[in-house]
């Protein structure tokens, strides 16, 4: 299920915000880490889906950032490898995505969605997993993950969402794990985490 660009057109510019997409680089990371802040508190870190990108590094070349003409970080998305199941199949974990909570509702979220699945998909993943809303991220071609036989241990089943990049793209059944060790997601604990 290829994703199509020219059927899935990324919204446009709000012309009251104005905004372009680019790579991440490693200078964007104090706004980053700030906007991530504001968008899902200081605490953010304790959240489960952060223990699966303890050690791990995000995947360079599917980080991307909204900036305003003049530089600004506005936006944010992320990829990160996981595994799943015994065999360690591959697959990715979106997030964080955020967007600067004044700005939200403009479609820079859906921009972002869109060019980091795109590229996902581009750069041959077959796989991508979150923790976030169905009503949200359905609309991305998401389903629930339990669907797909996928566990994320320690998270609520009906938050975690999956969509394969690829026909026969999910592995059938898994605990989904981190990149480089067994599974250290810490104890269920409630959260706001969007993709987080």
């Amino acid at each position: 299920m290829p994703l199509d660009p020219v059927a899935s057109p990324l919204p446009a510019s709000p012309a009251a915000v104005p905004y372009a997409l680019r790579p991440h680089d490693a200078a964007d990371a104090p706004a980053v880490e700030a906007l991530l802040d504001r968008a899902f508190g200081a605490d953010r870190h304790a959240k489960r889906s952060y223990a699966y990108r303890q050690g791990v590094e995000p995947v360079a070349a599917l980080g991307f950032v909204a900036t305003r003409p003049d530089g600004t970080v506005i936006g944010t998305l992320r990829f990160w490898p996981i595994q799943v199941g015994d065999a360690g199949g591959p697959a990715l974990l979106l997030g964080p995505i955020a967007v600067e909570p004044a700005l939200k509702g403009l479609g820079i979220g859906k921009a972002l969605m869109r060019k980091g699945l795109f590229e996902a998909q581009r750069h041959g993943h077959g796989l991508v997993v979150l923790v976030g809303d169905l009503s949200y991220y359905g609309v991305f071609g998401f389903r629930p993950a339990a669907g797909f036989g996928l566990v994320m241990p320690h998270e609520r089943p009906h938050r975690v969402l999956a969509l394969p990049l690829t026909p026969n793209a999910a592995p059938l059944g898994g605990t989904l794990r981190p990149a480089s060790g067994p599974d250290r997601a810490p104890p269920a604990r409630g959260d706001r985490d969007h993709a987080g």
